[in-house]
């Protein structure tokens, strides 16, 4: 289907409406589809679902129901909007009966911007919606001018400086692990001078980062009733 014949169907289904409620922008789109030509090198172009869903709302905003647009819908997607987009032909049929159930039952509104539009569009001032579009245009510019982001400046938080960790701290770890290899050896039958040998080999610390003594451990075992 060529673009005029779009546009010939989507007229039928208007007949019913005022006639001016084929506004520019969806004129434009519908005969054109996303004019590439009108966007620089770099800046951001709108998806096929952008399109899809503008279209869609102005149907609704019309008074044009989800039943009534839903084949020609369908058709003008796979026909015009099938170049910019990469999806497959079964994918974008679904993806636009999606968008049809999704604009129709949500509270989505129709919303041009006018000549600010995203698609860069066609515009004109006499169409008939042009001076209620753009106020709400100039409204939302207003309020997004006018936001105000309070910048609140917190004097920076004083640097923690954590004491360094005494030699107890430090070695307490090594110091318990080694005292639990001391037991099993020695309930095993090791003697004291034998179990300290194997300490130092494997370099464990005593609690102050020494190294292992006979009178040391003895005492140490003794503490934990270990005797024999």
């Amino acid at each position: 289907m060529n673009t005029s014949q779009h546009l010939n169907s989507l007229k039928e289904i208007l007949k019913s409406k005022e006639e001016n409620s084929l506004f520019v922008c969806i004129n434009d789109l519908v005969l054109n589809g996303l004019t590439l030509s009108r966007f620089v090198a770099g800046e951001r172009k709108p998806s096929r679902q952008d399109i899809t869903q503008f279209i869609l709302a102005w149907f609704k905003y019309i008074g044009i129901s989800a039943d009534e647009c839903r084949d020609w819908m369908i058709d003008y997607c796979l026909d015009m909007l099938s170049v910019i987009s990469s999806s497959s032909l079964s994918q974008i049929r679904y993806s636009t009966k999606s968008n049809i159930k999704y604009i129709f039952n949500s509270d989505v509104i129709f919303d041009c911007s006018c000549e600010n539009n995203i698609f860069k569009a066609l515009c004109k001032q006499n169409c008939p919606v042009y001076n209620e579009m753009n106020q709400k245009y100039r409204e939302r510019m207003e309020r997004e001018a006018y936001k105000t982001y309070e910048i609140i400046t917190r004097p920076p938080k004083p640097e923690v400086i954590l004491p360094p960790p005494s030699v107890k701290e430090k070695y307490i770890d090594q110091f318990e692990k080694a005292l639990e290899i001391a037991r099993n050896y020695r309930k095993q039958g090791y003697r004291i001078k034998k179990i300290v040998e194997l300490l130092n080999d494997q370099d464990f610390k005593t609690r102050t980062g020494r190294k292992w003594t006979y009178p040391l451990l003895q005492i140490e075992l003794k503490k934990l009733n270990i005797t024999k």
